[in-house]
């Protein structure tokens, strides 16, 4: 059988954007088998409209939505590495998969990653000012300016994202 690797670095808040990402494989004949730092590997298949959902792990344990539940509701468990990966051909969903896709869902989701990133992003700027207090170096510049870009990106993905899933 025929295996493809392709790397592509997506985010904590990309999610979405792997789903969209791994449907598109699926529909050129390329099923997801799993994901290594970046590294998505995939096998041949037939071409097929398939659904793929991608959870955070931490997420899914806390708000315990059981593997064997979602498994029952005839999802198939794809991967388990930082995030959780299912995968449903859409002919086969059914009015009881609208809750494990409902968007209200997922913008909890959402938000609790949000919430994790935010804290470890200030504590680390905190510490970064907390090192450079008595001297101002080139060092310190550099590393306030990756923290600005990190916030930037954690304020556009939460209007992105509260666009997307909270559309009434």
């Amino acid at each position: 059988m025929n295996s493809k690797v392709q790397f592509r670095m997506f985010t904590i808040f990309d999610l979405d954007k792997v789903e969209d990402y791994l449907h598109e494989m699926h529909l050129k004949g390329w099923k997801f088998k799993s994901n290594r730092f970046g590294f998505f590997y995939f096998e041949q298949c037939q071409p097929d409209d398939v659904i793929y959902r991608v959870w955070n792990t931490s997420y899914l344990r806390k708000n315990e939505l059981d593997l064997q539940s979602i498994k029952d509701r005839g999802w198939e468990f794809v991967e388990n590495c930082s995030y959780t990966v299912f995968r449903k051909a859409k002919c086969d969903l059914v009015p009881n998969d609208q809750f494990f896709m409902d968007n209200r869902l997922r913008w909890d989701g959402v938000k609790s990653g949000l919430r994790t990133s935010t804290v470890s992003i200030s504590g680390g700027l905190v510490v970064c000012m907390s090192l450079f207090r008595e001297n101002l170096s080139r060092s310190f510049f550099l590393i306030f300016a990756l923290y600005a870009l990190m916030i930037s990106y954690l304020i556009y993905s939460f209007y992105r994202l509260r666009r997307k899933y909270l559309v009434d």
